[in-house]
């Protein structure tokens, strides 16, 4: 999701253990015509582009707010997102019971150089006090308008 909207996606990761970093970026080919391109990007093509967090927003789904509020291209609107930096690791027994733990690695976004990590959460570029307001088009249209 992160790569339609900005064109690349990435994702910074550090091992709270080891100490050891590493940036994966990604892109993805929307439209399907093969190429791996501008045209596969809504960020460049003009939108007002918005997300929409609340402090329900947390652990890996703390993720996209962040990533969102670096960016130039995508307005962050409601609350702080809820932080949590841990990503999950998927572990089978040597019988095969599958199960999900929280893991070693932090998420972290990637600025001048440095690793910050994400679990204080994003602050929102517009801030929405009332979680009715959410769910209200009209309040949401009337804010992102500047009329509200």
């Amino acid at each position: 999701m992160i790569a339609s909207f900005l064109g690349r996606g990435e994702v910074n990761i550090k091992d709270t253990l080891t100490g050891a970093t590493s940036t994966t970026q990604y892109v993805i080919d929307t439209n399907r015509d093969g190429k791996f391109d501008m045209d596969d990007t809504i960020a460049e093509k003009g939108y007002n582009l918005y997300c929409l967090s609340s402090p329900v927003s947390f652990s890996c789904g703390n993720l996209v707010p962040n990533v969102f509020a670096a960016s130039p291209y995508v307005t962050v609107i409601g609350q702080t997102s809820g932080g949590g930096s841990c990503s999950i690791a998927a572990l089978s027994t040597a019988r095969g019971s599958m199960f999900m733990i929280s893991s070693n690695y932090r998420l972290s976004t990637f600025k001048n150089g440095s690793f910050y990590d994400i679990d204080r959460g994003a602050d929102p570029d517009i801030y929405i006090a009332k979680i009715a307001d959410f769910y209200d088009r009209e309040i949401l249209t009337e804010m992102i308008n500047g009329i509200y």
